[in-house]
């Protein structure tokens, strides 16, 4: 969401903590993270720990996170915008067997996210009909990044089954909805409508590929 879509401490958390590598850098060329508070006490007491650990940002990591800060909404507003446009393509897609966005009108939570915050963010998934056909498709597309991050200028397409939640045991993935056919998608910066050509020409493949063995 990062502090341009929701402020969590309006909503009654005490302590926000911030990976500052994703959005907020948002260019892939840092390594950071935040903690943020409202209570003068609280702060007081983390700066302590900081200072006494030593846990502190290089001038140019910190200068790195100020110039992502500098466009943040800019370009949360464009990524938003793009994965809203990716995940209704993906909706009907007859390979796709589910897509997973809060800014989906279907979504389970989507009244609760629209009244917690101002978007639905840039990070989407959804879950493929087969293990087969997830193969086919990511050794097919070719514009998103193949890796476990986001946030960055440049979509990117993650495996949490084989790359997040990897260490998770089977069965604990399978409970939170996490099969070998789910992928991740971070939206970047480039032109939706070139990330769904690029899908549209993967899975209009698969598809005809299914086909020809049907008729074999």
């Amino acid at each position: 969401m990062t502090p341009a879509l929701q402020k969590p401490l309006n909503l009654g958390a005490d302590v926000v903590l911030h990976s500052a590598t994703k959005f907020l850098s948002g260019h892939s060329d840092v390594v950071a993270g935040l903690a943020v508070v409202k209570d003068p006490e609280l702060a007081a007491r983390l700066g302590s720990l900081q200072n006494s650990f030593g846990a502190v940002l290089g001038v140019q990591d910190a200068w790195l996170v100020m110039r992502g800060l500098k466009t943040l909404s800019v370009r949360m507003e464009h990524s938003q915008k793009g994965a809203e446009k990716i995940a209704a393509y993906l909706k009907e897609q007859p390979l796709v067997k589910n897509v997973y966005y809060p800014g989906l009108a279907d979504h389970p939570q989507h009244a609760i996210q629209k009244g917690q915050s101002l978007g639905a963010g840039a990070v989407l998934s959804f879950e493929l009909e087969s293990e087969e056909i997830f193969r086919s498709f990511v050794n097919t597309v070719k514009l998103p990044v193949f890796a476990v991050s986001l946030g960055a200028v440049e979509s990117i397409l993650s495996y949490p089954a084989k790359m997040s939640h990897a260490a998770m045991p089977a069965d604990e993935r399978v409970k939170r909805g996490i099969t070998n056919s789910l992928l991740r998608l971070s939206v970047g910066l480039e032109n939706p409508d070139d990330i769904i050509k690029d899908f549209d020409a993967a899975l209009v493949n698969i598809a005809k590929g299914k086909q020809l063995l049907q008729n074999e």
